[in-house]
């Protein structure tokens, strides 16, 4: 089996949510729940956190959690993953970037994850989730998926992707299929290296979608699908939902 490890990046300012990783969610920080959850995968080698914040890295060392600081001033997440993964120079097949913002990801999607790569030709894999209400389709904060036959990923948009142009869009969920993008990448070690030496691309600039980089030159975006909900902590009304959830299990 291929060598797999995890890289969460956490980034302590957020503009729309400030000091976001060390938010508290029923008594553990939203990335403490995230780092558990990932842990807990049986297929990762390593788990690592990537952070511009000694007051982060603070938590790490209080939760046993290998972490590294990272340059603040790097301008994305993989670029941090990239950062992290060449200082702890630990040799890996495939990079996952898990975000710190997904406290509702699970050891078990993980490990799901990582056997649907095993022995597939990919560049990136990623996950995805079927939209079930319109108002995911018509949000734009939603980033959607078209993919072919083979699961391989033709377009990530933040518009509506099929466009059903004669059929109203009340009743689009009923005529096509369309699928969310969950941000969980895992690159193969040369396609994370690729991401950081290419500038940002057109398309990429225009969606504001670092996705469409590795797309626009050619890589290939293998998709898995799941079932399981997760949403990422964007806002305080995201935190409030997730605080209601996590107080309900």
């Amino acid at each position: 089996m291929q060598k797999y490890i995890a890289i969460i990046p956490a980034r302590l300012q957020s503009t729309r949510l400030p000091r976001k990783p060390l938010a508290d969610l029923s008594g553990k920080t939203m990335l403490e729940r995230v780092f558990l959850a990932v842990n807990s995968a049986k297929l990762l080698s390593n788990v690592i956190i990537a952070t511009d914040s000694y007051e982060i890295a603070k938590l790490c060392k209080e939760i046993n959690a290998n972490f590294v600081i990272t340059d603040p001033e790097l301008p994305s997440g993989t670029d941090r993953i990239y950062q992290a993964y060449k200082h702890f120079n630990e040799k890996a097949d495939v990079i996952i970037n898990i975000q710190g913002d997904e406290p509702f990801i699970t050891a078990q999607l993980i490990d799901d994850f990582i056997l649907f790569l095993e022995n597939q030709k990919f560049d990136v894999g990623t996950i995805i989730k079927r939209i079930s209400n319109n108002e995911e389709i018509e949000n734009p904060s939603v980033v959607k998926v078209v993919i072919n036959p083979l699961n391989y990923a033709l377009y990530f948009s933040r518009s509506a992707i099929p466009f059903l142009r004669d059929i109203p869009k009340e009743q689009w969920l009923s005529n096509a299929v369309f699928y969310k993008h969950i941000g969980i990448y895992a690159y193969q070690e040369q396609s994370l290296s690729q991401f950081v030496n290419l500038g940002i691309s057109y398309l990429e600039k225009n969606e504001k979608l670092e996705q469409l980089r590795l797309l626009e030159n050619g890589s290939k975006y293998l998709c898995f699908e799941t079932t399981q909900d997760l949403f990422s902590i964007d806002t305080y009304e995201d935190l409030e939902k997730a605080r209601k959830l996590f107080a309900r299990q």
